[in-house]
């Protein structure tokens, strides 16, 4: 057994499995990286959201423009400073169903695995995620499909970030 073909396999399946939900949903994991980001930090511009979605300025601006027709954002009125960005109800409920969509997803895989087995896979997942320091917009980056409440104080990504 070679442990980068384990890892890779098992990641795979996973992203599959996630793949699967996204397309049910009639969405790609950038426009659910940017509905979870502008419900997290409501009222961002889309200069803030960029690099956190990782696209162009003009990538950025396609993606809003489409997200927006869709009723899932809003834009704000200008503040000379940009134009702020919010979730609009459509964009909260598609969350929500990602949310629970995603957690189905990986709690069938993870359930296959010996509760002591699916333990020590999180916590060394947890461990390794806390090895890394971050600057804050990676973080964001890192969690842009997480549902952000769920983890409060206690996510390994949130306190990787360095001050």
């Amino acid at each position: 057994m070679h442990t980068a073909n384990v890892v890779v396999a098992w990641l795979n399946a996973m992203q599959d499995r996630l793949r699967a939900e996204m397309r049910d949903l009639g969405v790609e994991a950038r426009d659910l990286a940017a509905l979870t980001l502008v419900a997290a930090y409501d009222g961002c511009s889309q200069d803030w959201l960029r690099p956190r979605v990782e696209l162009t300025q003009s990538g950025t601006v396609r993606l809003v423009d489409r997200l927006t027709a869709r009723g899932l954002l809003t834009r704000g009125a200008s503040t000379g400073r940009g134009v702020p960005l919010h979730l609009a109800p459509g964009g909260q409920e598609l969350l929500a169903s990602w949310g629970a969509r995603r957690d189905a997803a990986i709690t069938a895989m993870l359930d296959a695995l010996a509760p002591d087995v699916r333990t020590g896979l999180v916590d060394g997942m947890a461990q390794a995620l806390l090895t890394q320091p971050r600057e804050r917009r990676h973080a964001d980056t890192a969690c842009r499909v997480c549902t952000w409440p769920a983890c409060g104080a206690d996510c390994p990504v949130d306190r990787s970030v360095t001050p």
